[in-house]
């Protein structure tokens, strides 16, 4: 599945609610703040020879990223993007601490 941003808005709820009328948190889907995380995260895992998706939407978990390794179907990257601890810990790793954090806590070879 190929995953283009920003995508298209869907119809289904929020894990957190919203903290007002559209999204604009970095942990509201769709605001241009989780867009562009979420575009950061896909690009890194796709560089470091994972296939991600998305899914979750409408869940009360939230939506996540789930990702094999290469041609392995074994998933070892799994990510919630709606938290919002995990999504402000993602956007304090600069480019080069948010590989080197793949790659240590999901053992990329």
């Amino acid at each position: 599945m190929d995953i283009t941003f920003p995508r298209p808005r869907d119809r289904e709820p929020f894990a957190w609610g919203l903290s007002g009328p559209e999204p604009v948190e970095l942990w509201e889907r769709f605001s241009p703040a989780y867009e562009s995380q979420l575009e950061r995260l896909i690009v890194t895992l796709r560089d470091l020879g994972f296939h991600p998706t998305i899914g979750g939407a409408g869940s009360e978990d939230g939506e996540y990223i789930r990702a094999p390794y290469a041609n392995n179907a074994r998933i070892v990257f799994f990510y919630h993007l709606e938290d919002p601890a995990d999504a402000r810990f993602v956007a304090s790793l600069d480019d080069a601490a948010l590989r080197a954090w793949i790659v240590d806590a999901w053992q990329v070879p």
